[in-house]
């Protein structure tokens, strides 16, 4: 196919007819131009940049089978029946539109239930089905070409325990897997019902994402209904998000094709999934010896900074607890320590405790374990803490009035 219709000036079509010959030993039959420039696109128009996305994306598709997933991919039952989310519909203009429940997913429960090779293969089907299936359809439809899709995340609900280390991580990779191999397929993302804390939560994911992907980000507080009907006419939107289409018995929901997630039945269990779904090669491994306990300074600067905490042990339970100095003395004692988590006893030897704190004060907060009440066992202990400042947010796009 030639360049036309691309909107390319005189330089951007010499630059992509030399990429193009650059990588046709691997550019297949599907591979038209409209495809083929978003990888110039996606690196700013440098050839190499481009070569190398471009191959690194043809080997990382065949060495993870990634064109089988719609032919002899089986998604676990469980995913289909509690991973929330799903495709409400199109654009006014024909671009498919997904929403995603963050704050619905039983995260500790698909931890229990399935490997993180599994989450990330069920999310690949969905989006090799989204631009392979869905998109080729609409494009007949409307007759246009229609190669993005319309992202709606949905915060309502989330709190600080939805930023559980494990299934952050395992977010995090999906948003790099999507900009390393998807490129220029986003059209919009809507970030609905933001909560207070969302620019913690923005500057955990902002580094994997690019510079183009970033401006398509508009965050809206919770009056986000009539600018999600400027974009979506309001039969292609369920109830319960303004529109006025509903399923056959009702639901506002749409649950027919929109999964809401929910608590995840123990019957689906695989035993010590959780444990082996954790990555140690982050985590610090120590053994608190009986009588004693491990304490760790963290210096706090910005408020609203996020400090967490992922931690097992290996055969017993241990004391867990988090303070603030009140004095520049590092000698202090614990017990004239301002109390910001009060100490007790968990037991993080039959599943790994998480949480988080939002640091309202600067200075130094105490991460304790405590092993005085042992006098008999020591304890192995496996941790990873973390401090994540907000993010200012300069480069979103707020189009309504939020709590942050």
């Amino acid at each position: 196919m030639a360049s036309g219709g691309l909107n390319l000036t005189s330089s951007q079509k010499e630059i992509f007819e030399k990429f193009k010959q650059k990588v046709k030993d691997i550019t297949k039959p599907e591979h038209d131009d409209f495809f083929l420039v978003k990888w110039l696109r996606a690196r700013s128009w440098d050839i190499p940049k481009a070569e190398k996305m471009f191959r690194e994306d043809d080997e990382w598709r065949r060495t993870n089978e990634i064109d089988k997933l719609l032919t002899s991919y089986e998604a676990p039952e469980v995913l289909t029946k509690y991973y929330p989310g799903g495709f409400i519909g199109t654009t006014k203009d024909g671009f498919p539109v997904w929403i995603e429940l963050l704050a619905t997913a039983d995260q500790k429960g698909f931890y229990n239930c399935v490997t993180r090779k599994e989450i990330l293969q069920f999310r690949g089907h969905t989006v090799e089905k989204l631009f392979n299936v869905t998109c080729p359809e609409l494009s007949k439809k409307f007759g246009k070409r229609i190669d993005m899709g319309v992202y709606i995340v949905d915060l309502d609900g989330l709190s600080l325990k939805h930023l559980w280390r494990p299934a952050l991580n395992v977010y995090l990779e999906m948003v790099s897997i999507a900009e390393a191999h998807y490129p220029d397929a986003l059209k919009t993302a809507y970030v609905i019902n933001a909560p207070s804390f969302f620019p913690v939560a923005y500057g955990l994911v902002k580094p994997f994402l690019s510079e183009d992907t970033r401006q398509k980000i508009r965050v809206i507080g919770r009056n986000y209904k009539e600018h999600l009907l400027k974009e979506i006419d309001a039969d292609q939107l369920p109830v319960h998000w303004g529109g006025k289409d509903k399923d056959p018995d009702g639901d506002p929901h749409c649950r027919s094709r929109i999964c809401m997630g929910g608590p995840i039945p123990e019957k689906y269990y695989r035993k010590k999934l959780l444990t082996e779904n954790n990555d140690l090669s982050k985590f610090t491994g120590v053994t608190v010896q009986n009588g004693s306990s491990l304490q760790l300074d963290f210096p706090i600067n910005v408020k609203k900074t996020l400090l967490s905490w992922h931690f097992f042990t290996d055969d017993n339970d241990i004391g867990f607890g988090v303070y603030r100095r009140t004095t520049s003395d590092q000698r202090q004692k614990v017990s004239d320590m301002e109390v910001v988590l009060a100490s007790e006893r968990v037991n993080s030897h039959v599943i790994p405790e998480s949480g988080h704190i939002q640091c309202d004060k600067t200075g130094t907060y105490v991460v304790r374990f405590d092993n005085n009440y042992s006098w008999l066992n020591n304890k192995k202990l496996f941790y990873l803490i973390e401090v994540n400042e907000p993010d200012a947010g300069k480069d979103l796009q707020v189009i309504d009035s939020t709590d942050f």
